[in-house]
């Protein structure tokens, strides 16, 4: 299993990653134009598992459209796999503060809160399922991403917390942190189920 730590080590101790990142984060905060960014990380991820170079390739390497239908897919899956269970949870959340009139407080909150921890692991594992074959419909068997992201959880745990802790933190800053915190939660996640996949072959 690959550290995070390494892993977090590994990206930022390469050069030229922050101009990248920062027209990554630019193109979060604008809607449709995010599609970009989205594109771009999913491209990424396809071009680590293939070639196991986690450099952040150049935005000029893509095309509008290349990024644009790329990012449809992300933001399909995104949708799919988190918000979602996001949607569910708050709903939850609402009627469990209805229903015991706010007295649990805060913790009325925690179907929202499971909702989207397990849509994230759904997510990045989706996308790990997607990027082995570059078939897209491999990502939507649910049943085959429910069951590798159950046997992962233990080492996503941490990249996942650590992911929206980021989100949180920065929250004024929110494209950034979204797409640096996407950029290595993606990076860690495609080299672990990596690693998995050649130890099932083996």
């Amino acid at each position: 299993m690959p550290s995070f730590e390494a892993v977090c080590r590994q990206l930022l101790g390469k050069a030229g990653w922050m101009p990248k990142a920062l027209w990554g984060g630019a193109f979060t905060f604008v809607p449709l134009v995010n599609f970009l960014s989205f594109g771009y990380l999913l491209e990424y991820v396809l071009k680590l598992n293939r070639t196991q170079d986690s450099e952040l390739p150049e935005w000029r390497d893509f095309s509008v459209s290349e990024l644009l239908l790329s990012g449809c897919k992300f933001f399909g899956l995104l949708v799919g796999y988190i918000g979602i269970p996001i949607l569910a949870g708050w709903i939850l959340s609402r009627m469990l503060e209805f229903i015991t009139m706010d007295l649990l407080g805060v913790l009325t909150f925690a179907p929202l809160g499971i909702g989207t921890f397990a849509g994230t692991f759904l997510f990045i594992t989706a996308i790990s399922e997607y990027a082995k074959d570059g078939l897209y419909q491999d990502a939507w068997r649910f049943r085959e991403v429910f069951t590798l992201a159950m046997n992962a959880w233990k080492g996503l745990l941490l990249p996942v917390f650590a992911f929206w802790g980021l989100c949180l933190l920065a929250l004024p800053l929110y494209g950034f942190a979204f797409f640096t915190g996407a950029w290595i939660l993606l990076s860690y996640s495609t080299l672990l189920f990596s690693e998995t996949n050649g130890s099932d072959k083996d």
